[in-house]
Formats: structure tokens, sequence, C-alpha cells
């Protein structure tokens, strides 16, 4: 029987960060389409400064926790994972966080990876015991794959951009070309995101967005809408 070497480390990295995986992230627009129905999100420059304005709020939060989870022990991650749902004032946002969260969580967990964090997390929010947000998802799976730190966190990052840029798309609507330049352009400022997540330590982690958070508490009263969230 012929044997093969295991994966390269980037290619799960890859494969966990690509908008196919199924989290269920395509459902979600974070706040976009109320910005869309407010007349506030028109032309590629809003959607980056909107994406901007997003990824900036992650670096306080979801960065923190993230960095936190990667080498916590398991009542230690569980309270990480509740302390960054606390932030999350809207109740959309947090909902959205918890179900990309879950499901990543799980599929992961369908491609064969055995790791008791991961078996352990999954118990904990089917049992309703911790949220389950995907920020520590990532921090619980990016060791069980054996990826760097320093490579997962921007990966998050660029997910994130990618779900967000993908859902501006279709709201504006803007082309394929147009869409992958504000993408782009945000590169810059993930990596800058990553850097300024480090100055946080977790029992000071907040997230400051509040134009994000009233457009998401709006966006419930919609009486359309393409997005969960």
């Amino acid at each position: 029987m012929r044997s093969y070497a295991p994966a390269a480390p980037l290619l799960r990295l890859l494969q966990i960060s690509d908008t196919a995986f199924p989290t269920g992230s395509f459902s979600h627009s974070m706040g976009l389409e109320a910005f869309a129905e407010a007349g506030e999100l028109t032309s590629a420059e809003d959607l980056k400064g909107l994406v901007g304005l997003h990824l900036d709020s992650l670096a306080t939060s979801d960065c923190v926790a993230l960095r936190a989870s990667y080498d916590a022990e398991f009542e230690e991650l569980l309270w990480l994972d509740r302390l960054l749902a606390a932030t999350k004032s809207a109740r959309e946002l947090r909902v959205a966080s918890a179900s990309t969260g879950k499901r990543f969580l799980l599929s992961v967990a369908a491609l064969g990876v055995e790791d008791a964090r991961l078996d352990g997390l999954i118990s904990a929010t089917r049992a309703g015991e911790t949220p389950g947000n995907l920020a520590v998802g990532y921090g619980v799976v990016g060791p069980a794959l054996g990826l760097d730190l320093k490579d997962v966190l921007p990966a998050y990052l660029y997910a994130s951009a990618a779900s967000l840029v993908a859902a501006g798309q279709k709201l504006i609507p803007l082309g394929g070309s147009a869409a992958q330049r504000v993408l782009f352009d945000l590169q810059e400022e993930i990596m800058r995101v990553a850097e300024k997540s480090k100055a946080v330590v977790p029992e000071e982690m907040y997230a400051f967005a509040p134009t994000i958070d009233v457009r998401s508490m709006l966006h419930e009263r919609q009486r359309t809408r393409l997005y969960m969230s």
C-alpha cells in the first residue's frame, strides 16, 4: 500500500480559512446589509472602509481571544470564550460568531482531527455551557493541526475580511475584479490589526465599533433581508 506524507501546514491552513469551508459565514453580512439599506454602502471605497472598521474592532476582541486560546487549559478556554461573547453587544453579531464557530468546530472534527480540547469544546457548546465563538475555535484548531499562531491569526482576519467583501459584492453590487481589489488593499490593515492585538491582555478585551453595533441592531428589524446578520 502506498503511503503519503502528512499535508504541509500551509495546505491545512488554506483549507480551514477558505470561504468554501462550511462555517455558514456566507449567510452573514455582520451589519453590512443595514449599511446598504441606509445608503451608506454604495461603492468599493465604502466597502473597504466598513470592512476595515470591522477588522479594527477584532484587534481588541477576537484576536485577543484567539491568541490566548492557543495554549489555554480547558477551563481557561471556556472563560475566554464567554468573555469574548460578552464583548459583542449586538445580538446578531454575538449569534453569528457562535453559529459560525460551532459549524467550524464540527467541520474540522469531520476531517478526522483528533484533539482533546477540540472534542471538549464541541461537547461544551452542544451542552450550552459556552458559545463556541469562531475566534476561539481557530485558537483550538490551530495547534491541533500543528499551525503557528503567527500564520493562523492573519488567516482568521483574512477569512473574516473575505466573507464581508463577498457580502458587500452582492449588496452594492460590485464586479469580481473590483471586489478582489478591495480585499487586496486590506492586506496591510490585516497585518496592522494582527500586530495591534498583541497590546491587549484577555482581561481587558473589548470591542468598540458603535456604528456597526447600531446597524446590526437595526438589521433585525429590516423587512427584507438577504443575510442573517
